[in-house]
């Protein structure tokens, strides 16, 4: 009886180390998760292949909205070619006035990208804006 009992005593005291254990582990790792994370984020930043699609990217952003400009000027060619009121007219304004609307969309999506200094933005070229003003395009 007694063997029976100090057996059961083992197996309770066990599990209870093993609950102790467990606890102090993952106490541990919630108590150094922002450390850990914050060392994380900062190799994945600071990797090769986070600099060079960071790079690439804000030469992509650049280049799109380089070439909505590009196309706004055609729609705008187009449209003053056109006799007002007519099919083509409409459905040329109608381009131009979306192609508008995607540029100042891609322009805040660089600005927004560019400002993030601690993550994507710090891999913008030097020879890029830090920002592109989002005004009326053409100049009028």
């Amino acid at each position: 009886m007694k063997t029976f009992m100090y057996s059961t005593l083992g197996l309770v005291g066990l599990i209870i180390l093993w609950l102790v254990l467990a606890s102090a582990i993952w106490g541990f790792g919630v108590a150094t998760a922002g450390l850990y994370g914050r060392g994380e984020a900062r190799k994945q930043i600071q990797s090769a292949d986070f600099r060079i699609t960071a790079y690439d990217y804000f030469f992509n952003q650049y280049a799109s909205i380089k070439a909505l400009e590009g196309q706004i000027d055609e729609l705008t060619a187009t449209l003053n070619s056109l006799q007002p009121g007519t099919r083509d007219y409409t459905y040329t304004l109608s381009a131009l006035t979306g192609t508008k609307g995607l540029r100042h969309v891609a322009i805040q999506k660089y600005n927004a990208d560019a400002r993030k200094e601690w993550t994507i933005g710090q891999f913008r070229d030097a020879g890029l804006p830090y920002q592109i003003a989002d005004t009326e395009y053409p100049q009028r």
